[in-house]
């Protein structure tokens, strides 16, 4: 069996914050483990990227997240079916909160926070009329998830909005999220396949009321949502009620993992493998 040829690429540096590292560590951990099991990898930064033939490759494992490296592999992934990628960049995009949002709100089976999508240029104008939120409004970027502390903010009062608004305004972010404020354990967890592995973690163990729920619960929401969005390494964030009903609130591509860091590389490694070998051994590829 010819070696299976991977490319791998970083996040963007503005798209990791506090995490530049730990992105980096575990995409190098999964290369590492591909190695081992004779897959013939390439690391590259973004920029790299940007001159680089990846038709060369068989995998390409992106952790990249700005729309115009985006548009560069949505073009490739329509032109050709020689090449695997994990995650596709049809399912990066649909992790850009403007695409989440319809795709999880019409999720059957899953609970997600009732939410509106606005212009940033028409201001905070009312509060949302279409929901309850008694303990207050999340805000968030509708693009990419987390270039900063401030570009997912709570407004536990709506004239706290406006300065949340002028401050997308200020760096020329088009679209935000509103969803209420929902109170409850905040647990954080991570992916792959979806059905491959899963784990998961409280984000404040400290804090956490250690309210109950059922784990395969979580797990299935978090399979439902991937899938929704087409994910196969993901990470996201849920909050369990007192009832011990489970709201998914976030989905994201390629997290750090930081936390699970040598078990995750195993299992992604695994994952990114299989995906290369059968991709490559399947009769139609690179067929128009």
């Amino acid at each position: 069996m010819k070696p299976i040829r991977c490319l791998a690429v970083l996040r963007e540096l503005q798209n990791s914050p506090n995490r530049e590292s730990d992105d980096a560590l575990i995409l190098r951990a999964v290369l590492e483990q591909l190695e081992l099991v004779g897959v013939t990898t390439r690391l590259m930064t973004p920029e790299e990227f940007d001159q680089a033939d990846p038709t060369r490759f068989d995998v390409v494992v992106a952790m990249c997240e700005a729309y115009p490296r985006l548009k560069r592999l949505l073009a490739l992934e329509a032109s050709t079916r020689a090449i695997r990628f994990v995650n596709p960049p049809t399912a990066v995009l649909n992790t850009y909160r403007v695409n989440t949002v319809p795709l999880l709100s019409e999720c059957e089976g899953l609970r997600f926070p009732p939410s509106e999508i606005r212009l940033v240029g028409s201001g905070p104008a009312l509060a949302p009329s279409g929901f309850e939120a008694k303990d207050g409004w999340w805000l968030k970027r509708g693009d990419v998830h987390n270039t900063c502390d401030h570009d997912v903010v709570r407004a536990r009062s709506w004239s706290d909005a406006e300065r949340v608004v002028a401050d997308f305004a200020s760096r020329e972010i088009t679209h935000y999220v509103v969803q209420p404020h929902i109170e409850g354990d905040l647990i954080k967890f991570y992916g792959v396949g979806p059905g491959r592995w899963f784990t998961w973690f409280y984000h404040d163990a400290t804090r956490a009321r250690r309210l109950p729920f059922e784990l395969d619960d979580l797990a299935s929401a978090a399979a439902a949502g991937a899938l929704a969005l087409g994910l196969e390494v993901f990470g996201g964030d849920a909050i369990v009620t007192e009832d011990g009903s489970i709201t998914l609130i976030d989905l994201n591509s390629w997290p750090s993992f930081a936390r699970v860091r040598t078990e995750a590389a195993v299992q992604i490694a695994w994952h990114v493998r299989s995906a290369g070998v059968r991709h490559v051994h399947t009769p139609s590829r690179g067929l128009p």
